[in-house]
């Protein structure tokens, strides 16, 4: 019985937490949007922007840990001292309603010449017995209050802070759980996943103090002499600084007309009118229509896809060369995997399932 009245009380407090989840201390780090955000997301991205590139991955109301028989003086000191050996600075520690409590930190991230200080919350329930002992003490992920505000930061000082802030959060979790672990309920695991992953960066490749210009120039250069034809330019999005360089994949090299192939360079410059950082990213559909062929390009046509492959690889040779001492610092370059061969059936959509 006494376990049943356990399970029975998760799933009402799992219920309650479903309906406020995004309360008044913002957001589950890396997980949810404002609308503000959502609107402001750039679709070339596969990623809204870099703080959301080491997301939590478990979601939902159920707790990190949960812990009993500890002085609720002691748990505190278990989790705030956690963080603080995480470069972490206690600010507050706020009595909301029932038994959520709230400890509020600020956490400092040098961003070029100046110190931006971020808040993060950790949320509490505290459970506690007569004796001022954790009857249940739920430990639950941490949020930014602040998480729409940091994503208008430029992309370099957004780089810089999450490459600081979540393996700093990482590591206090790691500490919780090997302190804590005397008093961690021996039947609940301790749910949690690293934020952290290492560098990686919102599109394929981001530079950094090469001139726009030059890097175009790169750019073409190198898709030129892997065998593409360099068709034109089009700044596809004034508001974000998005430049699309369009090239042409000959299919019958006599003929004119080819595969549709682009390349999208986002940019934010700094004083010097240097990139800081400029972004790239290919974009191609690999089962777009075809010229048709004819009885004569039909063995160009069956070519296609390994001297497709071989001009793109080319390319990124040429590219990396010329631009390897630029690349963003912690950053690598990157050749993104091909989606499918060139000229590929485009496949039939998925149906929705009904239940």
């Amino acid at each position: 019985m006494k376990q049943l009245r356990y399970l029975a009380r998760l799933l009402v407090i799992a219920m309650m937490l479903i309906g406020s989840a995004h309360g008044q201390y913002g957001y589950p780090l890396g997980l949810t949007l404002t609308q503000k955000s959502a609107d402001n997301r750039n679709s070339y991205g596969p990623y809204g922007y870099p703080l959301q590139l080491h997301p939590q991955v478990t979601a939902g109301p159920m707790p990190t840990a949960i812990y009993s028989n500890i002085k609720i003086d002691n748990f505190r000191k278990l989790v705030i001292g956690a963080f603080e050996d995480a470069n972490f600075s206690l600010v507050s520690i706020t009595k909301a309603k029932d038994e959520e409590t709230y400890y509020k930190f600020s956490y400092s991230v040098p961003v070029g010449k100046n110190n931006h200080s971020t808040e993060m919350v950790v949320r509490v329930d505290e459970n506690l017995d007569k004796n001022k002992k954790c009857a249940r003490c739920f430990l639950r992920q941490v949020s930014l209050p602040e998480f729409s505000a940091l994503t208008d930061l430029p992309w370099m000082a957004q780089y810089e802070l999450s490459s600081s802030i979540y393996p700093a959060i990482d590591q206090a979790f790691a500490t919780i759980r090997v302190n804590g672990q005397a008093y961690m309920d021996k039947g609940y695991v301790f749910n949690y996943k690293n934020r952290w992953h290492g560098e990686r960066n919102l599109y394929n490749n981001s530079f950094v103090g090469i001139e726009l210009s030059a890097l175009k120039a790169a750019v073409i250069n190198s898709y030129r002499t892997a065998g593409f034809i360099f068709v034109g330019e089009q700044e596809k999005d004034s508001s974000v600084n998005v430049l699309e360089l369009s090239f042409s994949f000959p299919i019958n090299p006599d003929q004119g007309g080819g595969a549709v192939y682009k390349v999208i360079l986002a940019n934010q410059i700094d004083l010097n009118r240097a990139c800081y950082p400029c972004e790239m990213q290919e974009s191609y559909d690999p089962y777009q229509q075809l010229p048709a062929a004819g009885l004569s390009g039909m063995s160009n046509r069956l070519t296609l896809e390994a001297r497709f492959a071989a001009a793109r690889t080319l390319a990124f040779e040429k590219l990396k060369s010329a631009t390897e001492r630029y690349l963003r610092p912690r950053s690598v370059f990157v050749v993104p995997t091909k989606p499918a061969p060139l000229g590929s059936p485009r496949p039939s959509p998925v149906p929705v399932v009904v239940t």
